[in-house]
């Protein structure tokens, strides 16, 4: 209902910007992408994620703004008039909107001009055969005329009415889509947002790992030293009771010495 009667408010009352111009309007489509970089990742996540996802949302509006560039001249002036006054009024603007209010538009037109074109080839036949004479007491044209009047207002409504809802789906369906593009913009940047934290882990894995080696390798030769300086203290352990027991085995026993002293001769006295 709310679109109807915007779209109502839009047929009656034409902005005054485009009342000046038909040119394509300049939209600030800043709002809508922010909006949607937003929606793209938790604030937590990475500030980087979400300024990759508004750039791509401003690139891709710029790509919008060119085709409206190209197919400006084939939207009638009704359309724009009753599109650019919707895409600029009450919220965030863009130029996807705006395309998509102007093709549906233009597809609702062609749908009621076939169908009044079949209206028309089904008339046809009709006309061609004798019109009926009317009696003297009631002419036909003075009865005849109020009610084919009423009968082309009651179509132009109904027409009006079907284009309208035909509009409403169209933003119906576009603001599905632009919901839909969000989420998936959202799920893109969880996903680039678990393979970054997926690589900081790997990386301080094998930060770990590395580190690990290190230890290992300063542990095999502090092992490798100390086992060099046991053998070295074996070794000499071993030479000094060598050098202990064969300078045993050259000194003299004391009971030699004794014999010795014992048996030396006294000398004479003066």
């Amino acid at each position: 209902m709310r679109g109807y009667f915007v779209c109502l408010m839009f047929a009656i009352v034409p902005t005054i910007a485009w009342a000046r111009s038909d040119g394509i309007p300049t939209l600030d489509v800043r709002p809508v992408c922010r909006g949607i970089a937003n929606q793209s990742a938790d604030p937590g996540v990475g500030q980087r994620s979400q300024t990759e996802t508004f750039q791509q949302c401003m690139e891709s509006e710029q790509a919008v703004l060119e085709q409206l560039k190209q197919g400006w001249s084939a939207f009638s002036a009704e359309d724009k008039r009753h599109c650019v006054t919707l895409a600029t009024t009450g919220g965030e603007s863009s130029n996807t909107e705006l395309l998509t209010c102007l093709e549906m538009a233009r597809d609702v037109r062609a749908l009621r001009s076939a169908a009044s074109g079949a209206e028309t080839a089904k008339s046809a036949p009709s006309l061609s055969k004798p019109a009926a004479q009317p009696t003297t007491a009631v002419p036909a044209p003075e009865k005849e005329a109020p009610t084919q009047e009423v009968a082309k207002q009651e179509v132009s409504k109904r027409e009006e009415n079907e284009a309208k809802r035909e509009v409403e789906r169209a933003m119906r369906e576009a603001q599905t889509a632009k919901t839909s593009e969000a989420l998936v913009q959202r799920k893109l940047a969880e996903a680039e947002a678990a393979l970054k934290k997926a690589k900081e882990e790997a990386q301080r894995a094998s930060a770990e790992v590395e580190r690990a080696k290190a230890e290992a390798q300063h542990a095999r030769e502090s092992e490798a030293a100390i086992k060099t300086k046991l053998a070295d203290a074996v070794a000499a352990r071993t030479k000094a009771e060598q050098v202990c027991q064969s300078g045993d085995a050259q000194r003299p026993g004391l009971g030699t010495r004794l014999r010795r002293w014992l048996g030396r001769p006294k000398s004479p006295n003066p």
